[in-house]
């Protein structure tokens, strides 16, 4: 199902949807990264602790209120779910969940709270 991102994907210039309110369900590419963390959120090469996050790559670009040309989105992910899920690494998933703005230190402006993560397997597969 990729309802969030036909409605997005689709919808006229201006006429974004709210993202607040309700569970979406994205599909997409798991994919990490590492950037710098505390003290400074600067340089790891400074000595930032490293911290790696994770994302979900979209095929497309999706908007929702005031945020246009979305294409990567964070996961909130607690530590034994980036076990249970680092499987996924590199993989298309179906991620359901809400979506959030982004806090400082979060490296995009949108935020899923990850209710499920599935493996996407196409039909006949």
């Amino acid at each position: 199902m990729l309802l969030a991102l036909i409605w997005a994907s689709s919808s006229p210039a201006g006429e974004c949807p709210s993202f607040t309110g309700r569970s979406w369900e994205f599909s997409g590419h798991l994919v990490n990264s590492m950037s710098p963390g505390p003290p400074d959120y600067e340089s790891v090469t400074s000595g930032d602790e490293p911290i790696t996050r994770w994302f979900l790559q979209l095929p497309w670009s999706v908007c929702f209120d005031e945020y246009r040309y979305v294409t990567k989105l964070q996961l909130a992910l607690e530590p034994q779910e980036v076990d249970r899920y680092r499987q996924f690494l590199g993989k298309e998933i179906i991620v359901t969940g809400t979506l959030e703005e982004g806090a400082p230190g979060d490296t995009t402006s949108l935020v899923v709270k990850v209710s499920s993560l599935v493996r996407y397997r196409r039909q006949g597969s």
